[in-house]
């Protein structure tokens, strides 16, 4: 049996290509066993993540981190911006869509618990 290295280290060099392939979609970087999932998103000025409608985690708690940027996410009572160095955090089961009405691109690093 070989065991893995770890800390297992992302360098920035991984994190550019994984943010390349996050362009207005969630991307999914570590999903370790039934605990969580980590993920990048990058938005462009002017997209809503969905398009229409909202997102649900039914089971999920789930944490977004600003790296860049700001944008709204909203959910069935308003909209909270958040902003670079923020962190939101949504409990399981509530409707939200992530929208950035800015003119700069937003990026985002999030976190599923347990896994979607």
């Amino acid at each position: 049996m070989i065991e893995e290295d770890y800390p297992k280290v992302i360098k920035k060099d991984e994190m550019d290509e994984n943010l390349a392939q996050a362009v207005n979609e969630a991307f999914s970087i570590f999903n370790i066993d039934d605990n969580i999932q980590v993920g990048v998103l990058e938005l462009e000025p002017n997209v809503r993540l969905p398009e229409e409608g909202m997102s649900e985690h039914e089971k999920s708690h789930e944490f977004s981190f600003v790296i860049q940027g700001e944008v709204a996410i909203g959910t069935e009572s308003g909209e909270k911006r958040i902003k670079k160095g923020e962190l939101m955090y949504n409990r399981p089961g509530t409707k939200h869509y992530t929208y950035n009405d800015s003119s700069e691109p937003a990026k985002l690093l999030w976190f599923l618990s347990p896994p979607m």
